[in-house]
């Protein structure tokens, strides 16, 4: 059959892998240089953890502790902020920085800052603030919508109810639950419908909260930790440990040959 000859699209721009090679390496260095840059500013540096992460929470904690009063936050790869710091006392950015490197894994980020070790403890402490659940959280509690009328939802909203898995009917305008329905119950892994639900209910099971897992101290170089017992991590950390060291060990060497370009 001859070739037909219809016009083809012909790409005259070429997306090299090279080129996305070199850009992501290009990130790797900024990154690592941000921080040590950081480093060399700041007295205090802490490991963080973030519970149910919302970008507009934190926000309110970024504004607390903002960059005029020396406070920096980041969050990137855990492994390059690995490499930043260093993972062996041969290669520590600065004198005891090796040790904070395994603590660098799950939903972390690095806080920098130059306020008290006591104000960043207590400020954090303190922070709860109540959110929705997600999709793919686990809950800790049974949510139940007793039957009856559903005040506050309009009668518009009552297909999509039905739709989401509820018996509902509308009377006179309003909607009525025509039996009990469980939202969720204790330990499960909420389903898009389910996260839908309990946000249209009000009923906000999730809390943001952030907590230190280490500091580290500039002036005594001394490193504290704080036991945490986040599962996730351990689990992460057994899962991933030999893959993050050998691509921690490339992004090294990658590194010191541009260094030495």
């Amino acid at each position: 059959m001859p070739k037909s000859k219809r016009s083809q699209r012909i790409t005259i721009s070429k997306s090299s892998k090279k080129l996305k090679t070199n850009r992501g390496l290009e990130l790797k260095q900024e990154l690592v240089k941000k921080i040590r840059s950081r480093l060399d500013q700041c007295s205090n540096l802490f490991v963080i953890r973030l519970y149910n992460e919302r970008t507009e929470k934190l926000q309110i904690v970024r504004q607390h502790f903002p960059p005029s009063e020396s406070s920096y936050f980041f969050f990137g790869k855990n492994r390059v902020m690995r490499l930043a710091l260093g993972r062996t006392p041969a290669t520590e950015y600065l004198p005891s920085l090796s040790k904070i490197s395994p603590y660098l894994v799950g939903k972390v980020g690095l806080m920098l800052t130059n306020r008290s070790p006591q104000q960043v403890l207590e400020y954090f402490n303190q922070l709860e603030i109540e959110d929705y659940a997600r999709s793919g959280n686990h809950v800790k509690q049974t949510v139940i919508i007793d039957e009856g009328s559903l005040d506050g939802f309009q009668h518009t909203m009552e297909p999509l109810l039905r739709s989401l898995g509820l018996m509902t009917t509308l009377k006179k305008g309003i909607i009525h639950l025509l039996k009990p329905f469980t939202i969720c119950s204790k330990g499960d892994i909420l389903t898009p419908e389910q996260a839908k639900l309990l946000k249209l209910f009000q009923r906000p099971l999730a809390q943001f909260k952030i907590k230190v897992k280490v500091h580290w101290n500039k002036q005594n170089e001394q490193v504290q930790v704080f036991d945490l017992h986040d599962e996730d991590d351990e689990q992460h950390n057994d899962d991933n440990d030999d893959d993050d060291q050998q691509a921690e060990e490339n992004d090294e060497d990658m590194i010191e040959q541009d260094d030495e370009n």
